[in-house]
């Protein structure tokens, strides 16, 4: 185990007490690095338990994600979390984003205008995950033609799908100056074994 300290927060959550966090992960997974990125931008100190993906998951850490799937994470905070579990690579940077708001997700409390940028990310979120993401693997896998069809499919669909809510994305997600939980979201894993063509449309996206 690892212990990271990434200074302090200027964001406390609602009893001002800073939460241990201990965050099971592999560096080789890119749906990983939203729960790293999420945590380096909050500035939160976490724990570091890494799984080895390569080898069937041993009971102990089953017990903690029945899936075997990072990254997962144990959040405390005394008085108010014993030891809750997390788990779902957007669900966690969600719950952390919200627990600690922030630029990545303002909270809702103070500002009229955030409920609405709050909802306009979580559809951007969304549609990345259910039009685009599910397609990039298949397509890396596959070869020929098959592979042609697919990379064809996954450009259409960013230009159907995600171009036209990054219309006013400069240089982040809703113009804003800082990275939000859009770019945390954002993963494109081994983008040289796509085509010519999705190279370029995934590069200009907002990163």
């Amino acid at each position: 185990m690892a212990s990271y300290t990434n200074g302090e927060s200027n964001h406390g959550d609602s009893k001002g007490i800073q939460p241990k966090i201990t965050l099971y992960t592999n560096h080789l997974c890119p749906f990983a690095h939203r729960a790293h990125i999420t945590l380096e931008e909050l500035g939160l100190d976490f724990d570091e338990v890494i799984i080895d993906l390569d080898k069937p998951r041993e009971q102990w850490y089953l017990d903690i994600n029945p899936r075997g799937l990072v990254p997962s994470i144990k959040y405390t905070v005394p008085g108010l979390y014993d030891e809750e579990i997390i788990t779902e690579s957007s669900i966690v940077a969600q719950f952390l984003a919200d627990a600690r708001p922030s630029h990545l997700l303002p909270s809702s409390l103070h500002d009229p205008f955030s409920p609405l940028f709050r909802a306009r990310l979580a559809f951007f979120v969304d549609t990345w995950n259910t039009k685009v993401q599910g397609n990039l693997y298949p397509m890396m896998k596959a070869e020929g033609e098959e592979k042609e069809k697919l990379a064809n499919e996954t450009v259409a669909a960013i230009e159907k799908e995600i171009e036209p809510l990054l219309a006013n994305a400069g240089p982040f997600f809703g113009g804003k100056d800082k990275p939000t939980l859009a770019e945390v979201c954002f993963t494109v894993d081994r983008i040289d074994d796509c085509s010519t063509d999705l190279r370029y449309r995934l590069s200009s996206l907002p990163s």
